[in-house]
């Protein structure tokens, strides 16, 4: 009877046990409110998957839940709408770089978890008086780690190198802390950082040296220039770019070369810093952070003119092949480039009535040194009329409609613009 008993008081225990894990915890449907407000409640959520994480997902959901209800809590809400720009420091920037990520959080215990067929929920909590005092350490730790680098940064004496790590340092640190998206430190923490920047910036000078002699389109091996920087050390951290053609940057001779010159006359070259290049260890949102305040650049611009060709050709086909390409280039008697015309026009009267003008040939281009560096297929242009000057005309007018459209778009292709 007594065995009985314990059997049937066991049977009502695994029963209630069953009956009480069954039971959705109440936290599910409310996330718990400590009216002393000493602790605070984060509640996440995951579809239960057995291909995924499911688990540190719900984690995860439940830290950032936890960590808008302790910003809630500390900051003021309007926090995220504040965009002020502080020394050329853009707005959109500092927007984005405030919803990247949450508080930083610190002291949190994990309370509970319940999973039904479908989800798994777990629940966080953080006693946010510890909290606060907490941060309050470490935040002023960290200020002090940064005025320490922010002082590198305004000593003149040190290689800009050192001082934009120092920079770099101190943006890391900021950005573990979430200093800048706290409203105690943004608005001037932000100041001293970019005013570092800018202190590195204006003792980092640097030119473009460009060659006295006259540049060309289309002739990139008459064209180089040096970029001399107060502090050469940094050549390999600067990144070139132009407006038009193409133009490389050898870091270890410091000179800028011309591989295409481009179909524009005026072209701007622009040698900001590469801070991925420069510090390389750093963070990407350090790397955005820089580009994106940074002002220093240097700028020079080039003025190119039209290449100079010699026509050689017969005396009244010279001048017409000179005004065909004159849109493009300029004739000189004394050009390195030779553009010939081996050819010659004709005129047939045996037509009754009607003239025929005859142009025909093929184009040559070539160097100071006689060397052929293109050459056309033959053409034959021809114009018919009852009038031979008519005839003439036409003749000419064909014959300019190839080289504008032709002859001159080769040309261009073979000398490199």
């Amino acid at each position: 009877m007594r065995k009985l008993l314990l059997l049937t008081l066991s049977g009502i225990l695994l029963w209630s046990c069953g009956l009480q894990k069954a039971t959705v915890p109440e936290w599910i449907g409310a996330k718990p409110i400590d009216a002393r407000r000493t602790y605070v409640y984060g509640v996440g959520m995951s579809y239960i998957n057995p291909n995924t994480a499911y688990q540190q997902a719900a984690r995860s959901n439940a830290l950032a839940d936890l960590a808008g209800e302790v910003e809630s809590q500390v900051f003021d809400e309007s926090r995220l709408l504040q965009k002020e720009d502080v020394g050329g420091f853009s707005s959109s920037f500092s927007s984005q770089t405030l919803t990247t990520s949450h508080i930083k959080l610190e002291g949190y215990e994990l309370v509970d978890t319940y999973s039904d067929e479908l989800r798994y929920y777990v629940l966080y909590k953080l006693d946010l008086p510890q909290f606060l005092e907490v941060k309050a350490k470490n935040d002023a730790i960290a200020m002090a780690y940064i005025e320490g680098k922010l002082e590198i940064t305004g000593d003149s004496d040190r290689p800009a190198s050192n001082r934009f790590q120092a920079l770099a340092d101190a943006l890391q640190k900021a950005f573990d802390r979430q200093l800048l998206k706290d409203p105690k430190f943004k608005i001037e923490l932000n100041a001293k950082l970019i005013n570092g920047l800018r202190s590195i910036e204006s003792d980092l000078t640097g030119s473009i040296l460009l060659p006295e002699t006259t540049n060309y389109l289309g002739l990139p091996d008459q064209f180089s220039a040096v970029l001399r920087l107060s502090e050469e050390a940094l050549n390999t951290a600067i990144k070139l770019s132009s407006s038009s053609g193409n133009f490389s940057f050898n870091s270890a001779l410091g000179s800028i070369l011309c591989e295409h010159t481009g179909r524009e006359n005026a072209i701007i070259l622009e040698c900001p810093l590469d801070f991925k290049r420069l510090l390389p260890q750093s963070s990407p949102l350090v790397h955005l952070w820089l580009e994106a305040a940074s002002n220093w650049k240097i700028s020079e611009s080039l003025f190119f003119q039209n290449t100079l060709i010699q026509v050689a050709a017969p005396r009244g086909l010279q001048s017409a092949i000179s005004e065909s390409i004159s849109s493009t280039f300029n004739t000189s008697n004394e050009a390195p480039l030779v553009l010939e015309f081996k050819g010659n026009e004709t005129t047939e009267r045996n037509l009754g009535d009607r003239t025929k003008h005859i142009i025909s040939g093929s184009f040559v281009l070539k160097s100071a040194s006689n060397t052929v560096l293109w050459s056309s297929q033959r053409l034959m242009k021809f114009g018919i009329s009852t009038n031979a000057a008519a005839a003439k005309q036409a003749a000419y007018a064909e014959f300019d409609k190839d080289i504008r459209f032709f002859i001159v778009p080769q040309i261009v292709r073979n000398l490199g613009f």
